[in-house]
């Protein structure tokens, strides 16, 4: 029962930095954010942020990818929703579900996107920071990949088309959001972003039917 305790408590100790590490770098960002602020937040002490990640940067790090892997998360629950409401929707109806809230969260997502930049930046100099990035982008493939074959059932996309389905779809909405960091008005709103798969959608059931 001690044991089960301490275990316990060591999860919520390194959950609660991670969740603190994700307010505080998104707010005053990566150099902002110092460990004496983390343990504050997290209502942790100063020696918890070492033992439990081995650096405040990589508790930074970790905190920044997993707040891209919520981001993806919340896509997969819309495109999950609307394969659930209409099983028979098609993959760009369920595209058109994913829009609105992909591009509802940029304003969030915008100041985790920078260091997203930068860490890709130091990844070049960095083997270990390269290869967690890489694992990070395998993760979501991995995620849109799920979601892809949920969405089409007795389709069975080869493993390697659903790499390629999910590539586009994590290229589509970097390159929305890196866009949007230079002119945010520029890029389609949710709504309009849904009315060109809407339009897609169309063009395909009527390429179908003739």
């Amino acid at each position: 029962m001690i044991n089960e305790m301490k275990h316990a408590t060591k999860a919520d100790t390194k959950t609660a930095l991670l969740e603190a590490a994700k307010q505080l770098v998104a707010e005053r960002g990566y150099a902002g954010t110092s460990v004496r602020e983390l343990a504050a937040v997290s209502g942790t002490n100063l020696a918890a942020v070492n033992y439990h990640f081995g650096s405040r940067e990589k508790l930074l790090d970790r905190a920044i990818l997993e707040s891209f892997l919520e981001w993806t998360d919340s896509i997969v629950r819309a495109n999950t929703q609307t394969v659930a409401a209409d099983p028979d929707a098609t993959p760009l109806e369920q595209m058109t579900a994913g829009a609105r809230p992909l591009i509802d969260a940029f304003p969030q997502r915008r100041p985790m996107f920078v260091l997203f930049l930068e860490a890709l930046l130091q990844a070049q100099r960095s083997p270990e920071l390269r290869s967690q990035l890489a694992a990070h982008y395998a993760e979501q493939r991995r995620r849109v990949g799920e979601m892809v074959t949920a969405g089409t059932p007795g389709a069975e996309p080869t493993p390697r088309g659903l790499d390629v389905i999910a590539s586009y779809l994590l290229a589509t909405a970097d390159g929305l959001l890196l866009q949007s960091l230079l002119d945010p008005e520029a890029i389609p709103s949710g709504e309009e972003l849904a009315a060109l798969y809407e339009g897609l959608a169309a063009s395909a059931r009527i390429s179908v039917d003739e």
